[in-house]
């Protein structure tokens, strides 16, 4: 994995309902951000300035000899050093768990932001998942405009619904804090509200997780139900009725293709599909079973009765091998990850980590990119990450590549992003979801740097790993987050307060 040096500490920021704080980053074309000094003021009222990234480089010049009447200019420069010296030590950098002083509130740095939306529906999403468009790959014009599906948590079971969503006028969220003149004029960075559009179809019983086959060509959606049942749906018709609103729907749409009756009355949350259309689904029993479409039009599919055995307790998530068609990986609150090859005659596991966590192993992420990484999340608010080529040491130790005990409550969720293969977004539910740059390293003055600007308010010393990009907060019970596939750095999180579309200046 190539290593990138970390630049300066940039912002970290809060609102009352948006707390946010961004750490050291990139921008959206990897290049270091502007940095700027600590963060927030005590008081609220005022963020930090900001520096000249350059000042260390400042080539030499002659000296010139001042004349007497210099002396007046120089007393001036000396009070303004003195006066911003002052104001820098009120500046402090806000972090979760900080406490707030009376009248103190917390307020959203835009400049931390491209772009940062907020939307509701009428009953919380568990799950959901970004379904592929054909508006493009690597787009990065504002606005912009997103496709998802989601399933409801219902307050009764026959009121839930898997939704159909349709994010659009997605505007870059403009920075109030700068100057006219730093501005950019651009038509398309007006903020405006964006425009939400919704498909719904009637689903029988909670849906525990969702996800969208990766396929423009043969949009699937796959729910994992409560009542136990997994139901494949056919979603082509309605997303074209998002583009043809006087088109009629077939009512047909509204019954699943298919559903796997495999588990029977067992419940689960593990689930993922293949790009060929196989479908892994695993439950609160430890069985995981595999539903094989039998063409590509996705009118049939045929499953398996024959479980994958070896976990002993309930399987948490699956993830196919991005490498391998016939290989996947599961983690189970048997705190263990294991590796399987769905030609196994006897559906066996080929290779383990027996106590990859100390606690249950709730979510796993197989990197796109560099496919020998697996990260992992467990339920004590840990995560880690795994070379497959080497999972444990000499003497049989599970041992990963990388530890992080950010998180001071389970992980819900973790996901590498698609375009850089060392970031890694993680979600918690501690209400925070953060990004983590693993490929960035400090010499020995970075690290003083690092630390010395890790203090708080008394004085005490916070660690703050340098491998930390960003904190977003103000959703309450974050259950799950997605990078968008078709737009490099966008990201999506869902709560019991809704959803968050946003950009940041990180990644």
């Amino acid at each position: 994995m190539p290593k990138r040096q970390n630049q300066s500490t940039t912002t970290l920021t809060t609102e009352e309902k948006h707390k946010i704080a961004a750490l050291p980053g990139k921008d959206a074309d990897n290049q270091p951000t502007k940095p700027i000094e600590d963060g927030m003021d005590i008081d609220g009222d005022e963020m930090g300035e900001f520096e000249d990234a350059y000042e260390d480089e400042i080539e030499e010049e002659d000296i010139v000899e001042r004349d007497e009447d210099s002396d007046g200019v120089e007393m001036e420069e000396e009070e303004e050093e003195e006066s911003e010296e002052a104001a820098e030590k009120k500046r402090q950098v806000y972090l979760p768990g900080d406490q707030l002083g009376e009248g103190e509130v917390l307020q959203v740095d835009n400049s931390a932001y491209h772009m940062l939306h907020n939307m509701s529906v009428h009953w919380p999403c568990l799950s959901f998942d970004f379904v592929p468009d054909n508006l493009g790959n690597s787009r990065t014009a504002f606005p912009h405009t997103m496709y998802a599906v989601a399933g409801t948590q219902a307050e009764r079971s026959y009121q839930n619904q898997v939704l159909l969503l349709k994010w659009s006028q997605l505007h870059r969220t403009i920075n109030d804090d700068l100057n006219d003149e730093d501005k950019d004029d651009d038509v398309n960075d007006l903020d405006e509200d964006p425009i939400l559009e919704t498909k719904t179809l009637r689903h029988q019983g909670g849906v525990n997780r969702i996800r969208a086959l990766q396929s423009y060509q043969s949009p699937l959606t796959a729910t994992w139900a409560d009542t136990g049942k997994v139901h494949i749906w056919d979603i082509k018709k309605l997303m074209e009725s998002f583009e043809n609103p006087g088109a009629s729907v077939p009512t047909a749409v509204q019954q699943p293709l298919f559903t796997v009756a495999s588990h029977g009355r067992t419940e689960g949350y593990a689930m993922d599909w293949n790009l060929d259309g196989r479908l892994l689904t695993g439950d609160c029993s430890s069985q995981i079973y595999l539903t094989t479409r039998r063409n590509d039009t996705g009118a049939s599919f045929v499953a398996d009765r024959n479980a994958f055995r070896g976990h002993t307790a309930s399987v948490e998530d699956i993830q196919w091998s991005p490498e391998e068609a016939s290989v996947f990986a599961s983690c189970s609150v048997d705190q263990s990850i294991k590796i399987w090859d769905v030609r196994a005659k006897n559906h066996g596991y080929a290779l383990e980590v027996p106590n990859a966590h100390d606690s249950d192993v709730n979510v796993i992420s197989w990197n796109r990119k560099t496919r020998y990484l697996m990260a992992s999340g467990g339920d004590n608010g840990d995560f880690k990450v795994w070379d497959m080529r080497k999972w444990t040491d000499s003497k049989g130790r599970s041992t990963p590549a990388a530890e992080f005990n950010w998180h001071k409550q389970a992980v819900t969720s973790i996901e590498w992003c698609p375009t850089d293969e060392s970031v890694l977004a993680v979600s918690g539910a501690d209400d925070q979801l953060t990004l983590w740059d693993l490929a960035v390293e400090l010499d020995a003055e970075e690290e003083a740097r690092h630390r010395e600007a890790m203090v708080g308010a008394d004085g005490s010393r916070r660690e703050v790993p340098a491998q930390l990009l960003f904190i977003h907060q103000g959703q309450s019970q974050i259950k799950e987050l997605h990078w968008h596939p078709q737009i490099p750095g966008a990201l999506a999180s869902t709560a019991a307060t809704g959803f968050n579309v946003f950009k940041t200046i990180s990644v």
